[in-house]
């Protein structure tokens, strides 16, 4: 009773807070003390890791460093040796891989030099020659290719190919004859290649070369890339001869007769 009310004062508005106020709020808020620590952080690890650089830099010595010099040169030497040898080392190899192949090529013709008078025969069945297959074809293979009368095959030696005695469900193994002289050979397949088919008791007989695998694989390579009405011969070892518009071109590689065939196209 009797007492004046107290004035209160309005609230200061943004606008009216000073810039000494705003400062002083900034650097002491708790946000940005772990930044400034973190960078205080940083810049000590910099300078402790430049330190220690300085340190381990002057302690190598010069004798350390003409040491270390020499290690590096002699490394370098020795690198040096290694490449000069592995190149030696590869020269080597192409030389011997040059004569390696052109051994084994000797060593084929030289199998298949030996093989010019054998003859592979297909078709006859298991059993059929009852233990002896030189008189069993000196007798059915003047018939069959219709030799002169009196015509005797000379046949060395004569056997099944090697393989295990098939079922009688499975085709029939294929004989390998040895005939004494190159031209009864030449004489049994040229009469063969006259004949349209050559057939036994209903069983079909196939005269062919006995060449090595590999050899008759490289030939039957020339017989996939044939075409029709165009002249072909397939010559010792695999040589394919070719004759069309009255020339004749000879191949070794089945890929060079697909690329004349579609030039010609």
């Amino acid at each position: 009773v009797g007492r004046k009310p107290v004035k209160k004062s309005a609230p200061a508005s943004p606008a009216s807070v000073t810039l000494e106020e705003t400062a002083g709020s900034v650097a002491s808020s708790p946000v940005d003390k772990p930044a400034m620590s973190s960078f205080d952080s940083l810049a000590a690890d910099i300078k402790n890791n430049h330190m220690l650089l300085i340190q381990l830099t002057s302690g190598i010595s010069e004798d350390s460093q003409d040491k270390l010099g020499a290690r590096v040169m002699e490394a370098e030497n020795r690198i040096s040796k290694i490449e000069d040898r592995e190149l030696g080392t590869e020269q080597d190899c192409k030389y011997l891989k040059q004569h390696l192949t052109t051994a084994l090529e000797r060593i084929e013709d030289l199998e298949n030099r030996s093989r010019r008078n054998n003859l592979r025969i297909l078709g006859f069945p298991e059993g059929v020659e009852e233990g002896n297959p030189v008189k069993f074809l000196q007798e059915i293979l003047p018939e069959l290719l219709d030799l002169e009368e009196g015509q005797i095959l000379e046949i060395e030696r004569a056997h099944h190919t090697l393989a295990p005695r098939l079922t009688p469900e499975q085709r029939p193994r294929a004989f390998i004859v040895k005939f004494l002289h190159y031209p009864i050979r030449e004489l049994l397949l040229c009469s063969a290649r006259n004949k349209f088919q050559i057939k036994w008791k209903d069983h079909r007989i196939s005269l062919f070369p006995d060449w090595s695998r590999d050899l008759q694989q490289k030939r039957q390579r020339f017989w996939e890339v044939r075409e029709k009405n165009i002249k072909y011969g397939l010559f010792y070892p695999a040589i394919l001869k070719v004759t069309h518009n009255g020339e004749t071109l000879s191949f070794t590689d089945p890929g060079e007769v697909k690329k004349f065939l579609a030039q010609r196209d």
